[in-house]
C-alpha cells in the first residue's frame, strides 16, 4: 500500500508497547502450534476427539460472530469524510463473514436442523465462503492505498455487494446443496477439494500479510503491525483447518480460537481508527490550542529571529521603569543601536550570514548588560536596550563605551570572521522624555547623528538633533508634493560609443528644482525617497517622462538611440514596474526596443526568485535591460547566467582609479570578461579623461558616459549636442 503518497490524516498513532509486543505474541502461537504439530500422531493430545465438543464450538463461533459484526457497526456508524475507504471495505467485507458464520454455526454437525438438516459437509461449505470472503477482503485492504474515498456513495455499493453474496450463498446452500463439491466424505474425512482451497485461502493472506509487513515502516496513518498480526494470525487458523482428522480434536479448538483472536485484532485496529483516534486527535488538538497560545504570546512580545523582547514588550518595561524611577529619583535610559554597514554585508553575503551576525550580536550584547538591563530587538539591524536604575547619565555612558570596545574584536559568524560596528544614540529620562516614546524617537535621532558623526561611535541626544529630523521631516513632505507641483525635471547624461564617438543613447537622471532650496542634489533626496518609498511615484513618473521625450525627439528629428532610466530595489519590489512601463511605452508610443531600465545589483539580491521573474517578463516585452553599479554588490557567474539582463555597467569608482590602481584595473578586466562570457556588453559610467577611455577601449569595453563627453544637460541643451554628435544608428 503506498499510504505513504496518501493525503488522508492520521488515524492511528502505534505505541512503543504495542510495537514491542505484537512479534512476540505472534511467535508464541506459532510455537504453540508447531509444538502440537511435532507430537506422535500417538500422542492422547492429538487422539483425542472431545477436546472441542459442539457446546464449545457455539462459543467461539458466536463470540467470532459478534466482534465481526461490531467491527462492522463501529466502522460503518463512525465513518467520516476523511475515514480510510480501506476500514470501509473491511467492514462491509467482515459483515459478509459474520453472516456467513452464522450459517456455518447453525449448520454444525449437532446443531438443530437450520431449513436444511445440519451435516458436516453443509457446515463446511459455509465456512470455506466465510474464509475466502476474509482472505479477499484483507488482500483488497493491503492492496489499496490507505485514503479516503473519492466517492463517499461507494460504501453503499460495497455494502449492497457484501449482503447479495451472503444472501446468494444462503440460497443456493440452503436451497440447491447438490450444485456444491463435496467437501466432505463420512467415514473418508475433508476432501482434497477441501483442502486445497483452505491453501489458496492461506496463499491470499499470505499475500495480505506481505504487503501488512512492507508498508509497516511507512504507514503513518493506520496500524499496519496490528493488521499483519490479524492476518498472521489468521493464516496461523487455516493452517489448523488443513490438519485436523475430526471436527472435535485439538486442531480444529486452535483453529477457531486463533479465528476469534484474529478477529478481536481486527477489531482493534479499526476500533482505534474509527473512534479512539478521534478523540486522540482531539485532544492533541485541545494540547496545540494551549501550545498556540503560548506560542502566540512568544510571537507577540519576542523576536523570533534572536528570541529577544521586541518593542511592545519594551515599551511596558519602560514604562515600569520610568513610574519606579519618579518615586526613587533615579535615571532611566535607552540606547538605540543600529549595525553599521549592515545592507553591504547581507547583499555581499547573503541573508543567511545576516541573520546568524543579528543572532551573534544579540548574544555579545546580551553578556554586556546587567541582569535588570532588557534587550530589545524592533527589527532590521537594529536593537535597543532599557537601562533602569541609573543613578547618573554617566552610568549609560560607561555602558555604550563598554559596548563600542568589545565591538572592536572581529566576531565569528558561520566560520567567517567578520568585522562589524555599531553607531549607538543615547537618551536619558527625565532630561531627555519622560515617556516611552519620545525617549525612543530621542534615542534614535542620537543614532542617526552617530552615523553622520562617522559611524563607530555614540552620542547623546540633545535638542539641536530635532531640528535636523525635523528638517528632514519636511524634505519628505515637500518631495510628495513636488511630482503634481511640477517641481522634477529629467536631465539627460550622453552615452557613446568608445571606438567612433557616436551617441549610442542617454540616461535620464531626475533633478528636484525647488522653489526655496533651489536645485536639489539627487544624493540628498534620493535616500529619502527611497526610505519612505516615494520612490515608487516618483520613479514612475520618471518613466513616462522619460519615454514621452525620447519619442518627442524622435519626432522632431533629433536622434537619441536609446533612453535609459535607473529602477530602484523599492520599485522593484513594491512597485508595479511591469504595468508601469507598458503603460508608459503605450502613451508615448515608443519602441521598447528604444528603453532601457538600469537596476541595481544590490536589488536583485533582496528576493531573487522574484527579480527574475520579473526581469524575464520586461525582457520579453523588448525592453533591453542593464545592471548598474556592477562590481559593488554580489557577482556571481552562476547568478548573471539566469538573469534576461544585456548589459553591464561598470561602476565609476573602478572607473576612477583605473589608471593609477592595479587593483581597479584588475575589477574591469574581469567584468569585461564576465559579461563577454556571458554575451553581454559593458559600459563604463565616470569617464572624466582620455586616459580612463583608452584604457577601457584596450580592455574590451566599447561603450562610457562622463564628464569627458558631456555632463547631464537638460532637455533642450541635449538635444544641441546631439545634433553636434550623430548617433551610431544615424
Amino acid at each position: 500500500m503506498d499510504d505513504q503518497h496518501s493525503s488522508t490524516a492520521p488515524l492511528y498513532r502505534r505505541t512503543s508497547r504495542w510495537d514491542k509486543l505484537f512479534l512476540p505474541l505472534l511467535l508464541a502461537l506459532g510455537a504453540l502450534l508447531l509444538a502440537i504439530w511435532g507430537l506422535p500422531e500417538s500422542a492422547q493430545l492429538k487422539q483425542s476427539s472431545s477436546l472441542f465438543p459442539t457446546w464449545l464450538h457455539s462459543i467461539t463461533e458466536l463470540f467470532a460472530m459478534v466482534v465481526a459484526l461490531l467491527l462492522f457497526s463501529v466502522t460503518w456508524h463512525s465513518y467520516r469524510r476523511d475515514s480510510a475507504g480501506n476500514l470501509v471495505l473491511l467492514a462491509c467485507g467482515f459483515l459478509a463473514v459474520g453472516l456467513l458464520d452464522i450459517g456455518h454455526l447453525l449448520s454444525y454437525r449437532g446443531m438443530p436442523d437450520f431449513i436444511t438438516p445440519a451435516s458436516a459437509e453443509k457446515s463446511i461449505d459455509f465456512w470455506l465462503a466465510a474464509r475466502l470472503m476474509a482472505a479477499v477482503c484483507l488482500l483488497g485492504v493491503s492492496l489499496r492505498a490507505w485514503q479516503p474515498l473519492q466517492n463517499p456513495g461507494l460504501r453503499w455499493y460495497w455494502l449492497t455487494a457484501a449482503l447479495a453474496l451472503v444472501a446468494t450463498m444462503f440460497y443456493l446452500q440452503l436451497l440447491h446443496p447438490h450444485w456444491f463439491p463435496p467437501t466432505f466424505i463420512e467415514g473418508q474425512g475433508l476432501t482434497p477439494l477441501k483442502i486445497q482451497i483452505e491453501w489458496l485461502v492461506i496463499a491470499l493472506l499470505g499475500v495480505a500479510a506481505w504487503r501488512f509487513w512492507r508498508a509497516r515502516a511507512n504507514a503513518a496513518n493506520y496500524d499496519a503491525h496490528g493488521l499483519f498480526l490479524a492476518v498472521a494470525v489468521s493464516i496461523l487458523s487455516e493452517l489448523c483447518f488443513t490438519a485436523y482428522s475430526n471436527v472435535h480434536d485439538i486442531y480444529s479448538l486452535l483453529g477457531h480460537l486463533y479465528k476469534a483472536l484474529a478477529y478481536l485484532l481486527l477489531y482493534r485496529v479499526v476500533f482505534i481508527s474509527s473512534v479512539r483516534e478521534p478523540y486522540w486527535r482531539l485532544a492533541k488538538e485541545i494540547r496545540g490550542r494551549e501550545a498556540a497560545e503560548q506560542k502566540i504570546e512568544v510571537l507577540a512580545f519576542y523576536d523570533t529571529l534572536t528570541g529577544l523582547p521586541n518593542l511592545d514588550l519594551l515599551r511596558d518595561r519602560t514604562d515600569q521603569a520610568l513610574t519606579a524611577s519618579l518615586r526613587n529619583q533615579q535615571h532611566v535610559a535607552l540606547l538605540y543601536m543600529d549595525v553599521d554597514g549592515f545592507k553591504t554585508l547581507n547583499d555581499s553575503l547573503g541573508h543567511s550570514y545576516g541573520d546568524a551576525l543579528l543572532r551573534t550580536l544579540a548574544e555579545v550584547l546580551r553578556g554586556l548588560i546587567r541582569d535588570s538591563d532588557t534587550l530589545c530587538r524592533p527589527g532590521g539591524d537594529e536593537f535597543v536596550i532599557l537601562l533602569p536604575d541609573l543613578d547618573s547619565p554617566e552610568d549609560a555612558a560607561a555602558i555604550a563605551d563598554k559596548i563600542m570596545r568589545h565591538l572592536r574584536q572581529p566576531l565569528a559568524v558561520l566560520g567567517r570572521s567578520i568585522s562589524t560596528s555599531l553607531s549607538l544614540g543615547l537618551a536619558v529620562a527625565p532630561g531627555d522624555g519622560s515617556a516611552f516614546e519620545t525617549l525612543l524617537r530621542n534615542a534614535e535621532t542620537a543614532m542617526y547623528k552617530a552615523k553622520q558623526d562617522g559611524r563607530q561611535t555614540w552620542r547623546y541626544f540633545d535638542s539641536s538633533m530635532n531640528e535636523e529630523a525635523l528638517e528632514r521631516l519636511n524634505l519628505l513632505n515637500d518631495l510628495r508634493q513636488a511630482v503634481a507641483a511640477g517641481q522634477l525635471l529629467l536631465h539627460y547624461q550622453p552615452q557613446v560609443d568608445l571606438r567612433s564617438g557616436a551617441l549610442i543613447g542617454v540616461e535620464a537622471l531626475i533633478r528636484w528644482q525647488h522653489p526655496q532650496w533651489g536645485l536639489v542634489p539627487p544624493l540628498r533626496f534620493i535616500p529619502a525617497a527611497e526610505e519612505s518609498r516615494l520612490i515608487v511615484p516618483i520613479g514612475e513618473w520618471v518613466i513616462q517622462q522619460a519615454c514621452q521625450q525620447a519619442m518627442a525627439w524622435q519626432r522632431a528629428g533629433v536622434r537619441v538611440p536609446q533612453v535609459a532610466v535607473n529602477v530602484s530595489a523599492i520599485q522593484l519590489q513594491y512597485g508595479n514596474i511591469e504595468q508601469q512601463v507598458l503603460q508608459a511605452l503605450a502613451s508615448s508610443g515608443l519602441p521598447a526596443a528604444m528603453l532601457e531600465l538600469e537596476i541595481t545589483e544590490s536589488s536583485l539580491i533582496d528576493n531573487p526568485e522574484q527579480a527574475q521573474a520579473t526581469l524575464k517578463r520586461l525582457k520579453a516585452m523588448g525592453v533591453k535591460l542593464s545592471i548598474d553599479d556592477f562590481g559593488t554588490g554580489y557577482s556571481s557567474l552562476a547568478y548573471l547566467r539566469n538573469l534576461a539582463v544585456d548589459k553591464l555597467k561598470i561602476d565609476q569608482s573602478f572607473v576612477r582609479d583605473l589608471t593609477s590602481s592595479t587593483d581597479s584595473r584588475a575589477i574591469v578586466t574581469a567584468i569585461v570578461q564576465m559579461a563577454h562570457s556571458l554575451g553581454l556588453s559593458t559600459i563604463a559610467e565616470g569617464v572624466e579623461d582620455q586616459a580612463s577611455a583608452e584604457a577601457l577601449l584596450q580592455l574590451g569595453c566599447l561603450e562610457a558616459q562622463g564628464y569627458l563627453y558631456a555632463k547631464p544637460l537638460p532637455e533642450a541643451q541635449l538635444s544641441a549636442f546631439v545634433r553636434q554628435h550623430p548617433s551610431a544608428s544615424g
